[in-house]
């Protein structure tokens, strides 16, 4: 019986062995449009660090939709959804907040003249960012109040990474990059699939 650590190791090579198998099939032509889902891992840097004291990563959700404009570029949009990163006010533990982050970004693409099935890449857009923060009810039995509990505002965000192509209309993909706006920024990990159409 094999140990978990040997069928883990065996499980990635059959997952490697499968996308260079597959990947042959990836030399037909590319696909116009693609749409993709994935998870996403965010660590967070909020504005008010003397105030609160932050969980310091989030996970969350991306969801993307793109347009090849040309073969080492496409034009893409991406919606990044963080559900809750929580904070504790320094002066009274028992007041905590809950922050809400959705941003809306497009984003220009380019691959590093590579052929498929590996194709790395950097990106850089501009978009929206919105936030949302909500008091827990102990706060605000308490009378503690927030001026600003929902903002949004212009943001940005750079990074790179790569897709492997498993044929020609599915791929996966694994993306970092660093996202800003007024008061939140945060590196974002992605990994995700997408297909292709």
């Amino acid at each position: 019986m094999l140990k978990i650590s040997h069928r883990l190791s065996t499980t990635i090579f059959l997952l490697i062995g499968c996308i260079v198998f597959f990947a042959n099939t990836a030399a037909a032509e590319d696909k116009r449009f693609y749409v993709g889902l994935g998870g996403s891992y965010q660590i967070t840097n909020l504005d008010s660090e003397d105030v609160f004291d932050w969980d310091d990563n989030s996970w969350g959700i991306n969801a993307k939709f793109g347009y090849r404009l040309t073969p080492g570029v496409s034009f893409q949009f991406d919606v990044d959804y963080i559900p809750e990163v929580e904070g504790v006010y320094k002066p009274d533990p028992s007041v905590v907040e809950e922050v809400e982050v959705l941003t809306g970004i497009f984003s220009l693409k380019g691959y590093f003249p590579v052929s498929k099935p590996v194709k790395p890449f950097v990106i850089a857009g501009a978009g929206i960012l919105h936030y949302n923060i909500d008091l827990n009810d102990e706060a605000k039995s308490l009378g503690y109040f927030l001026d600003d509990d929902d903002e949004t505002s212009l943001c940005f965000k750079i990074g790179g990474g790569v897709d492997v192509f498993i044929n020609e209309s599915f791929s996966i993909d694994l993306e970092a990059n660093y996202t800003a706006a007024d008061d939140v920024e945060y590196y974002n990990f992605i990994l995700g699939a997408a297909y292709h159409f």
